[in-house]
């Protein structure tokens, strides 16, 4: 008998996993590829959404930007009542691309529009996109439902400085929507001196 023992031993290290075993293991494998495709689900979802957030960021950024390369240089600055637009005038300019001294009105017509949820900058009659996904509510503000105003003048008779603040909305993955916000005050570079 003693002889036997060392067999039977071996005998049942050969016969495999019970039935409770593999159940168990596949139980545990299910939950541990569900729980990897979730967080994969997760990262993935999240890096589309900040890449919709950049992208907002920079249309915002990049519209403030032309904005300011406009108005910085402007004689005239004229601020729509309700901050939606802005019409303004440019300097003549010499062959060399100086402006001339004493700034004197180039004649075109130039302004800044909201029209719709898009904002244009208009030339003459040439008419060309700044950003879209304009929104009028404040991202930032308490429950972002604050209203703006896209332009806000400086105080004074005189139009020196404008402020100009941007919101825009873009879509990152399915319905979900991504706001951005900039701002940027702008002081006036070529108003002519009226006190002479």
């Amino acid at each position: 008998m003693k002889h036997l023992q060392p067999q039977l031993r071996t005998a049942r290290r050969r016969r495999g996993a019970t039935l409770v075993e593999v159940v168990t293991a596949a139980v545990f494998s299910v939950m541990v590829l569900t729980g990897a495709f979730a967080a994969l689900l997760s990262g993935s979802g999240a890096w589309i959404r900040g890449g919709g957030s950049m992208d907002a960021e920079s249309s915002a950024q990049r519209a403030i930007r032309r904005i300011s390369s406009e108005l910085r240089q402007a004689m005239a600055v004229t601020v729509d009542a309700g901050g939606m637009g802005v019409t303004y005038r440019m300097p003549v300019v010499d062959g060399d691309g100086n402006y001339t001294v004493p700034p004197v009105w180039d004649g075109v017509n130039r302004r800044i529009e909201r029209v719709g949820s898009n904002l244009d900058l208009v030339i003459g009659s040439n008419r060309r996109r700044l950003a879209s996904g304009v929104i009028l509510t404040d991202p930032i503000s308490t429950n972002g439902a604050s209203s703006y105003q896209i332009f806000t003048a400086g105080a004074g008779t005189i139009t020196r400085q404008v402020t100009v603040q941007l919101a825009i909305q873009k879509n990152a993955v399915k319905s979900y929507q991504v706001s951005s916000r900039g701002r940027e005050t702008i002081f006036l570079r070529n108003i002519p001196d009226l006190i002479r």
